[in-house]
Order: structure tokens, then C-alpha cells, then sequence
């Protein structure tokens, strides 16, 4: 008898084949970019994998997977917008008081870990 974690795997990669690539190109159409669609295609089932979500319960995929992909694709775009913010914020600086590119890094990274802790709550 396979082990329900097996099952689980297989389930997962049976919905990987099969919808994968609809969900890249669905993606691609939506952001007019390939490497962040396939970006984002990837990271949907990885969302789907570390989910609680039986498979067995999943009708429709892919709606299902358009939802994830939707929630991600709004994430991605919310951080880009804060990160531009920052930079806007920082070319306004004088360049004495600027950052070196190793503290806006810092800094960027911080605000996208508030941004995910903000969005958990």
C-alpha cells in the first residue's frame, strides 16, 4: 500500500502536467512576460504543495490554480510598487546621505518581509 505522502506527490504531479503549462501561458497573456510567468507558475504549485488543501477537493484546477496564481501575481505587483517607492524616495536623496547599494538592498528586503507579515495578519 503506497504511503499517503506518495499519494499526495502524485496527485501534485499529476496536476503538474497536465496544468502547468495552461498556467504559464495563461499567465504570460496577463503580464506580457515569460520568465515571470514561468516564475510564477512555479511558485503557484509550490503554494498548492505547501497548502492544506486535500487535492481530492479540488473540482476545477484550473480556477483553482488561476486563484493562487491571481493572489500571487497581486503580491508580486504590491511589492514592486514598494519597492519603487523606496528608490523614488531614495533618488530624491542628496547622494552624501544616500545608502550604499548593500543598505537599500537591506532595506528592500526588510519592507517585502512587513509587506508578507502584514499580509498574514
Amino acid at each position: 500500500m503506497p504511503s499517503p505522502d506518495l499519494s499526495i506527490d502524485d496527485d501534485l504531479s499529476g496536476l503538474y502536467a497536465a496544468h502547468s503549462s495552461w498556467l504559464q501561458q495563461w499567465l504570460r497573456r496577463r503580464l506580457g512576460d515569460s520568465f515571470a510567468a514561468a516564475d510564477l507558475a512555479q511558485d503557484t504549485f509550490v503554494s498548492l504543495l505547501s497548502s492544506a488543501t486535500p487535492r481530492e477537493a479540488i473540482r476545477e484546477p484550473r480556477p483553482f490554480l488561476a486563484t493562487i496564481a491571481k493572489r500571487l501575481v497581486a503580491h508580486r505587483h504590491r511589492r514592486q510598487l514598494l519597492e519603487r517607492a523606496y528608490l523614488e524616495a531614495l533618488a530624491c536623496l542628496p547622494e552624501a546621505l544616500a545608502p550604499s547599494p548593500e543598505t537599500q538592498l537591506i532595506a528592500v528586503q526588510s519592507l517585502q518581509e512587513i509587506d508578507r507579515a502584514l499580509d498574514g495578519l
